[in-house]
């Protein structure tokens, strides 16, 4: 594997600094005199320019990277089933595919996976197709016991409807009761 850049070995504070610098809009140069200006981070004296502009250069790649795969993602989601995932499962999909996303600029940088690291890649993407089509089947089941419960309430609210409109209309009690389990899709019961 080649040689962690200067920026790369900076506290993680100091990363996320830059990340937020470049997000807002600043350039290298302006990047670069905040760095410089803070305290307490002695490897900051040797960031050069050049070192700080390939890291946002990477940064930028990888930004539009996971923009796009989250892009195809929203599409694939509209176009294959419209049935949106949780969100705890949609956050598992985007981080694997940032995650992906690494490997792929590793390869295409020269570094080669060791067997260990694509094996654990190959079962995350098997544990992460797992776990979203559990979701989408809890989210089915959830659905379907929600319509279920809705169409009973219905049924049950129509028949009490019926049933007082017919005692309203002046039809015996018995008769309202049979109109009620007719609503109902309920069978009298026949006394033998």
């Amino acid at each position: 594997m080649g040689r962690q850049s200067s920026i790369d070995r900076l506290p993680e504070e100091v990363q996320a600094e830059i990340g937020r610098l470049r997000q807002k809009g600043h350039t290298i140069d302006d990047i670069l005199v905040h760095l410089r200006g803070m305290e307490g981070v002695e490897a900051l004296e040797r960031v050069s320019r050049s070192a700080l502009g390939r890291h946002i250069k990477e940064m930028d790649e990888i930004g539009e990277r996971l923009r796009f795969t989250r892009q195809v993602s929203e599409m694939l989601n509209r176009h294959i089933d419209g049935a949106p995932g949780s969100a705890a499962t949609q956050l598992n999909v985007e981080l694997m595919q940032g995650q992906l996303t690494e490997m792929v600029m590793k390869l295409e940088r020269g570094v080669t996976l060791d067997a260990d690291s694509f094996g654990k890649m190959c079962k995350g993407i098997a544990d992460l197709t797992r776990a979203s089509k559990t979701n989408q089947d809890f989210i089915a089941a959830a659905e379907k016991r929600a319509a279920e419960r809705a169409r009973a309430e219905a049924l049950t609210e129509a028949a009490d409807k019926a049933e007082a409109c017919a005692s309203q209309a002046g039809l015996s009690a018995e008769r309202a009761a049979q109109i009620r389990r007719d609503v109902l899709g309920l069978r009298a019961v026949a006394h033998g």
